[in-house]
């Protein structure tokens, strides 16, 4: 994906999350988003580990579906990568889009699966929000610790304030900070 998509991708979730005034994590939105957007939303127990996430129209119904045996950080992420399937318009295959971890960690991920992992880490952790998140932190950091700077504690602690925060695993966050 070339800069440009990137820069377009990031512009929509700024779009979406316009109504984040109070700079809540935003998967305390996606509800309300969802509803907005007339998308039905569902957990299903599914005893195959292999599935993760589904986006299916069928007539006007659109409809999220997520395994429910995933863990809460995991499952966060899968709903936003299907919400990004719908916001980008990906073409759908018999009515569908499925992600199963051949497409999630694949190495030959296809193009809208990559679009979809970067508008789900743009819309769980916002740039705006982690520069916020991060500046109260490194505040709170230094004042504990005084002079002594050991950036590798430092960043590890960092990631994990920041996972805590917007309720996503410490690959996700270190993505997403890749990503910026």
């Amino acid at each position: 994906m070339d800069w440009k998509r990137r820069k377009q991708i990031a512009n929509l979730v700024d779009g979406i999350l316009q109504c984040n005034v109070l700079k809540r994590p935003p998967i305390e939105l996606i509800r309300d988003i969802m509803n907005q957007r007339d998308i039905r939303f569902e957990e299903r127990d599914e005893a195959d580990d292999e599935f993760c996430g589904v986006y299916i129209v069928i007539g006007t119904t659109k409809i999220i579906f997520v395994n429910s045996n995933l863990y809460e950080p995991r499952k966060n992420f899968t709903i936003a990568h299907e919400l990004g399937h719908h916001f980008l318009a990906h073409p759908l295959e018999d009515g569908a889009i499925i992600c199963n971890k051949d497409a999630i960690f694949g190495s030959n991920k296809p193009e809208p699966e990559k679009e979809a992992d970067y508008f789900a880490a743009c819309f769980l952790m916002p740039e705006n929000i982690i520069k916020q998140k991060k500046a109260e932190f490194d505040k709170n950091y230094y004042q504990q610790l005084g002079l002594f700077k050991d950036t590798q504690t430092h960043d590890k602690n960092l990631v994990e304030y920041l996972c805590e925060f917007f309720v996503v695993s410490k690959e996700a966050m270190n993505y997403r900070l890749a990503c910026k």
